[in-house]
């Protein structure tokens, strides 16, 4: 079990954190000794208990995170980072889209996304239900929709790479935020531009239908996007465009980034702290 753990934990950062304490320690032994050196006379018994300690201590300060949070100077909103369920979050909830916001679970939407978990957990798989609600939403913006000819499942009418719909109530909202264009093959692409301007668009949505509630986001872009972007680089491109969306005009009191506990070996929550505290000033 021990060494389980020891391979969850970034093994520099350990050792450096061990190299630390360990000369803390000897610091202050070694001067203790000149003074009492009847007292100290532990030989290599007591070298090694040193060690020992050292990195049971090392360990404990390294001990995997599951959540980090910090605090903007302003305006008053708080950032999480955390593993979970995005699902299992309080108020509003960001659902990533694509560019004809498609719904069928399948060959098109895959289920485990968290598009697919929406449609099942949140509609309780009734595709018409939800299919009938985006219509309602994009009503308003259908002079920017373009239809594509070649597409031959799903969706037709194509809007614009950061079309954010708002759906559900005003105590729990889902903004549907399209990052992504659904190629002709179903399959679905997005660059970091693409991912920067859906999220500027999100914020003001946020900041116009949200009234300051909760938000919680997935690490969007991360999975069938195909951005060529690490989850750590998309995770903190989330952060910088929130503080900057924040330090504008205020969004909302907290957000919270969630990442599926699948993806945890993918991310490092003591390099993101590291992040947040030389972010939010």
């Amino acid at each position: 079990m021990f060494f389980k753990l020891l391979t969850s934990i970034k093994l520099k950062r350990l050792g450096t954190t061990f190299v630390s304490i360990f000369g803390v320690i000897w610091l202050f032994l070694e001067p203790a000794g000149l003074f009492l050196p009847e007292s100290f006379k532990w030989g290599w018994w007591g070298y090694g208990g040193l060690v020992s300690l050292s990195l049971l201590i090392a360990v404990a300060l390294n001990f995997p995170r599951f959540s980090v949070s910090r605090s903007l100077s302003s305006p008053n909103t708080t950032i999480e980072i955390k593993i979970g369920d995005l699902f299992d979050e309080p108020g509003h909830l960001v659902i990533g889209a694509n560019d004809v916001f498609d719904t069928v679970l399948g060959e098109v939407i895959k289920p485990s996304s968290v598009q697919g978990q929406f449609l099942s957990r949140v509609y309780n798989g009734d595709q018409k239900r939800l299919d009938a609600e985006i219509d309602i939403a994009l009503e308003p913006l259908k002079a920017d929709k373009k239809k594509e000819q070649n597409k031959k499942k799903g969706k037709f009418w194509r809007y614009p790479i950061g079309t954010t719909l708002v759906l559900g109530s005003p105590d729990r909202r889902f903004f549907l935020n399209a990052y992504g264009y659904m190629e002709n093959n179903l399959k679905v692409r997005s660059t970091a531009d693409d991912i920067w301007h859906s999220l500027s668009s999100l914020w003001e949505q946020v900041r116009l239908k949200g009234h300051g509630l909760e938000v919680a986001i997935p690490i969007i872009g991360s999975d069938l996007a195909r951005t060529n972007l690490a989850r750590m680089t998309l995770t903190m491109l989330i952060v910088i465009s929130f503080i900057a969306a924040s330090k504008k005009d205020f969004v909302t009191k907290k957000l919270t980034l969630v990442i599926y506990p699948k993806d945890f070996k993918s991310v490092d929550l003591y390099t993101l702290e590291d992040f947040l505290d030389s972010t939010c000033f």
